[in-house]
């Protein structure tokens, strides 16, 4: 039943029941209510933005929360004058005016970006000094790093001193290199009489070459890295005169007419390291699929992971990147700014002419996180490299 909402009195007369109030809050009082549903809100909205594992904790009372609330709402969300780290001399290069510009728009920084260039063709000493000014850069730093960066740090380069795994993505742009040559696939008693190796244009036994050695140590190729070629047109040369079996082109040189060149002197393509972003314009089936339709199995060599997370870092053209530490609001600025530029005719222009494409917004997490595999396939590899390391040295 309803509880009555009046008192009887002695004699019998009903009276309306007195209800005791409780004292307003005071000032103090409805801070701390607002500060707690401030907090909570907060929390709620970095959980949804994926953002919860940076959130600051809560700091304890003060004299003036009002005031030390605004503080760091503004310290988090101001961004001022960062420095675009560029590192190395391939697309990061050609990619830095672009965003530089871009950004220093869609950031609303207090000046334009600033960038600094470093040397190196492969990007290891700009990562090595975005590690190191990551922690003590006031105004934030970003790092625009080639994959080969990656590559060198996967395989175990003494000259490494970062951890890109602490690197927090905000833009990709990737592709899918292309293995061209002449190689007999089949498994049958002649063949492996023979022993005969595949010798591999690369750049450096840990170059972006790597994932195609893997490629045919896997399918049961004895691999020999014949190095000194830092770019396609020396390796497309030393394999029209024989002195190599096999090239790894990049995206942007594997076009129709080159092929067709190649295919007119018995070069044909032998896989894409990763499937391309437009299956309908394929040029070769890629690894995976090309082990299928030739063992009848799925690959389930023990280098198969390795050579999946080489393959995957590789692909990548270029990766914008922030420190692992930056403050949730300022990480969603740089990801809205990459979004935008994503958009951009200007950008989008560039990656197709690079062969591949820009990834921004929420898909770049998932990508990024084929670069790390699990420690096994790591130590696998670089087991390997120190197996056949002094040989190849030697041959």
């Amino acid at each position: 039943m309803p509880e009555a909402d009046h008192d009887v009195t002695e004699d019998g007369s009903k009276a309306p029941r007195r209800r005791e109030r409780k004292p307003p809050l005071n000032v103090s009082g409805r801070r701390e209510v607002l500060k707690t549903v401030g907090a909570v809100v907060g929390t709620l909205t970095a959980a949804r933005c994926g953002l919860l594992h940076a959130a600051p904790p809560l700091r304890a009372q003060h004299a003036r929360p009002d005031i030390e609330t605004v503080a760091q709402v503004t310290a988090a969300t101001a961004i001022g004058t960062p420095t675009l780290i560029v590192a190395g001399n391939a697309a990061p290069a050609r990619w830095a005016p672009l965003i530089a510009s871009s950004f220093s728009e869609t950031l609303s920084t207090d000046s334009p970006i600033v960038l600094r260039k470093t040397g190196g063709q492969d990007g290891v000493t700009g990562a090595n000094l975005f590690d190191s000014l990551a922690s003590a850069d006031e105004s934030g730093s970003a790092l625009l790093a080639p994959g080969a960066a990656i590559l060198a740090a996967q395989a175990g380069d003494p000259r490494v001193h970062f951890d890109y795994q602490r690197w927090l993505p905000v833009l990709l742009s990737v592709s899918a290199p292309i293995a061209v040559g002449r190689v007999d696939f089949r498994r049958s008693l002649r063949t492996m009489l023979k022993d005969r190796p595949v010798r591999v244009a690369v750049s450096a036994p840990n170059g972006l070459e790597l994932p195609t050695m893997l490629a045919l140590t896997i399918l049961s190729m004895r691999v020999i890295p014949i190095s000194g070629f830092g770019g396609a047109e020396a390796a497309i040369g030393a394999l029209r005169r024989g002195e190599v079996d096999v090239v790894q082109l990049p995206a942007d040189s594997a076009h129709p007419d080159l092929l067709q060149g190649l295919a007119a002197d018995g070069f044909e393509p032998l896989f894409a390291i990763t499937p391309t972003a437009d299956p309908s314009v394929s040029i070769a089936q890629d690894f995976t699929t090309r082990y299928e339709a030739l063992r009848g199995h799925a690959p389930a060599h023990p280098l198969y992971p390795a050579f999946k997370a080489t393959a995957a870092a590789a692909c990548v053209d270029m990766a914008l990147v922030l420190p692992m530490l930056t403050p949730p609001a300022q990480a969603a600025r740089w990801r809205h700014a990459a979004t935008l530029a994503a958009a951009q005719p200007e950008a989008t222009a560039m990656a197709k002419n690079d062969g591949g494409r820009l990834i921004a917004g929420a898909d770049d997490a998932s990508v990024y996180a084929a670069l790390a595999p699990d420690l096994s396939a790591i130590l696998a590899l670089r087991r390997w490299l120190a197996e056949h390391g002094p040989s190849w040295r030697v041959g």
